[in-house]
């Protein structure tokens, strides 16, 4: 299936590490030009951009940004703008949690969390619509989402529920608002896939994580990047809003 993605232009937060990887991989593959944003570590993260782009020949790159930040927001659109001419697809999938039971958590650490988390995906989406309407062109939004949008999760995580939440209600909020401006918002909830924190586990903790996925497995972060792809194509016209289930059966309740 050609995903038609060659001389368009994708911006994919947080997209040298975990899922952000695989999706920024896809892409590449795809021959967009793909702009990957990335806050921390950049010696690894300038080094995986280089390696995309000797392995599949593509326009990749990178731009240290805090999405967070307004300003830092409105330099990732610029950068790609300069460097494309265009854009196309917005990838939100930065963020972060925080792990501490409620009675724990100071006002500035739940303000930080919102900030990292629904605050940057809003500015993010304000501004690729903002940009994409004054042009009158047409393009898509693939928020990643979590299982713990729509359920909870493991104790201590408050915060990061009620901000998954959150960016489920923005998701299809803006899927309603953005429809007729030809802008095709969705949303994707992955489960467990492979990252550097399964690296720093033990065999016996990496199989518990695996005794509650549904397909015996942990997904990986290329394979996710292709369904991302495809909700973010020509391909799809007809998934509008939706929070897609890509977390291996887990939210089947076994």
């Amino acid at each position: 299936m050609d995903l038609k993605f060659k001389g368009k232009t994708v911006i994919v937060t947080a997209g040298a590490k975990g899922v952000g990887s695989g999706i920024s991989e896809v892409f590449a593959e795809e021959g967009a030009n793909v702009i990957v944003d990335y806050r921390s570590d950049p010696e690894y993260c300038e080094k995986f951009i280089q390696g995309l782009r000797e392995k599949y020949h593509a326009q990749v790159y990178g731009v240290q940004a805090d999405v967070s930040k307004p300003d830092d927001v409105i330099r990732i659109f610029d950068v790609a703008e300069e460097k494309f001419g265009r854009l196309d697809v917005l990838i939100n999938n930065a963020g972060g949690a925080l792990t501490t039971m409620i009675w724990d958590i100071s006002l500035e650490e739940w303000k930080d969390c919102l900030d990292n988390n629904v605050t940057g995906m809003f500015m993010m989406c304000k501004e690729f619509a903002r940009r994409m309407i004054a042009k009158e062109q047409k393009g898509y939004i693939v928020n990643v989402l979590s299982k713990a949008s729509l359920t909870t999760t493991t104790k201590g995580r408050s915060c990061y529920v009620t901000n998954k939440a959150a960016e489920m209600g923005l998701t299809k909020q803006l899927a309603v608002d953005l429809i007729d401006k030809g802008i095709i918002v969705n949303g994707i909830m992955p489960g467990s896939v492979w990252n550097s924190i399964y690296a720093k586990m033990s065999d016996e903790e990496i199989q518990a994580r695996i005794k509650r996925c549904p397909t015996g497995r942990l997904g990986t972060p290329y394979e996710f990047g292709k369904m991302v792809a495809f909700l973010a194509s020509e391909q799809n016209q007809l998934s509008v809003g939706a929070p897609v289930d890509y977390t291996g059966g887990m939210m089947l309740g076994f």
